[in-house]
């Protein structure tokens, strides 16, 4: 099948999804009362939950388990500050004092309870590191994890599969090494948009500052004399087996100089001192001139992430009582380069829609890409079933390589529903299909198809 072929029928079936979904238009669902808590929970992810070696959890398990542990954490940090502040007569100087006390409580939280070896930042941190090594047949241990140790790395991996893995698939090293700090950002991409679209009782504005912040700290750090530093400093305390150490050592300088040397054996690092194996430790001054330049931009970069109202507690622009929007931009390392994306979130009356416009960078061109998605749509005024879907097209490098000098035409498809159980319960299906390609939140670089099963509670503040 051709590109052009492949195009039509894509678009063809995407409006015939459109059509059903919003053929009846005065079947919006009301808009709910506000939300303390959202809690999704997939119960099965196909692909990844059916690996030998690493079922789980898939990357977009880790990502709701974190949302979830937020969610939870926020909402006490709510109710602290309420308590503490207690704005009786409900003035504008005791909101702004409720508001700011609950920002900085939020804040100090996601910087050092994120560190906490549960379901948190950190946590999910190393679990997408897992999902992408998972995704090629091995079996990594998340270091975070209150089951196993706590000092937030990923083990389990011998230097011979990491050498395979360069040789065999350089592409998805190259993603796991960078897929942690994506954690981060889908982490803030996915909990703006679930707040835009719902009345929420409390925001985690705070945890998207921090989010941001963590991502641009790591450039920093890793375009410094610390990384050099800790190259040194860190190996006397590490496992003298390979196996027990941390598969990347420092994330961004081991990606760009492993990027930047796609035809070097892994081997040829510096070998370990004390203990067998290499080094895996890359600092700022191991990296070519050209891999440093490439690495500063990035860092720069990386301070797009700021552009996001919802840091400075703007979580919803409203232009009139049936139309409201938000906008925000991201950037995200990949193994191939970067993606640069502009998300404008909307909502026309009740009717939940996201358009995004990507750009995907290598080292010799930009590429497209275009999202649109429209979501939790109530067909034929049956308030118990909600129905969704989205489309993401793209040209990315054709073989995913920071060399390439061509694009690839690909995309994904995705069908949502959820069924009303009652109390606050729903369940939920999510199938689609995916071309070669990247995408935040997957770790497979390869066509697969996407079939996600699981529940949703949603518990209403009471009046």
């Amino acid at each position: 099948m051709n590109v052009k072929n492949m195009v039509k029928i894509m678009k063809q079936f995407f409006y015939a999804v459109i059509w059903i979904l919003i053929w009846p238009l005065k079947g919006y669902t009301q808009e709910p009362d506000k939300y303390v808590l959202m809690m999704d929970l997939t119960l099965f992810d196909f692909q990844e939950n059916t690996q030998p070696n690493h079922p789980y959890p898939s990357m977009v398990q880790a990502s709701e388990w974190s949302a979830t542990f937020y969610d939870l954490s926020f909402w006490g940090i709510h109710q602290s500050a309420t308590h503490v502040i207690k704005n009786r007569k409900n003035t504008v100087g005791g909101k702004l004092g409720q508001k700011s006390f609950e920002y900085v409580l939020g804040l100090a939280f996601s910087k050092y309870g994120s560190e906490l070896p549960i379901p948190l930042g950190v946590w999910a941190h190393e679990a997408y590191h897992c999902a992408v090594l998972g995704a090629t047949g091995l079996k990594p241990v998340n270091g975070n994890s209150l089951v196993h140790r706590w000092d937030g790395t990923v083990y389990g991996i011998p230097d011979e599969e990491l050498s395979r893995l360069k040789n065999e698939n350089p592409a998805q090293l190259l993603h796991s090494y960078v897929a942690g700090v994506q954690s981060e950002i889908h982490s803030t991409q996915t909990n703006v948009l679930t707040d835009f679209y719902n009345n929420r009782s409390f925001y985690k504005n705070a945890l998207y500052l921090y989010n941001a912040w963590y991502v641009y700290n790591y450039f920093k750090f890793s375009t410094g004399s610390a990384s050099d530093s800790v190259k040194i400093l860190a190996p006397p305390h590490e496992d003298p087996d390979p196996f027990y150490r941390d598969f990347a050592g420092a994330d961004l300088t081991a990606w760009v100089y492993d990027m930047y040397t796609p035809l070097e054996p892994y081997q040829n690092r510096d070998a370990f001192p004390n203990g067998d194996g290499v080094n895996r430790r890359i600092g700022f001054s191991d990296l070519s001139k050209d891999g440093q330049d490439f690495l500063k931009r990035q860092k720069s970069l990386s301070l797009l992430n700021l552009v996001n109202p919802s840091i400075f507690m703007i979580n919803k622009i409203k232009v009139s009582g049936n139309l409201s929007f938000l906008f925000f931009m991201q950037y995200t390392p990949t193994h191939f380069g970067n993606e640069i994306a502009f998300y404008l979130p909307f909502k026309i009356k009740q009717t939940n829609q996201l358009f995004a416009l990507h750009t995907y960078q290598n080292m010799q061109k930009s590429y497209l890409g275009l999202q649109y998605g429209i979501f939790e749509i109530s067909p034929f005024h049956n308030k118990k079933i909600l129905l969704g879907g989205s489309l993401n097209v793209w040209s990315q490098p054709e073989n995913q390589s920071y060399f390439d000098k061509t694009g690839k035409f690909g995309g994904n498809i995705e069908l949502q529903g959820n069924y009303n159980l009652g109390r606050g319960f729903s369940s939920r299906l999510t199938i689609g299909y995916k071309t070669d390609g990247w995408m935040i939140g997957n770790p497979y670089l390869s066509s697969k198809v996407l079939i996600k099963a699981g529940l949703a509670f949603r518990l209403v503040e009471s009046i």
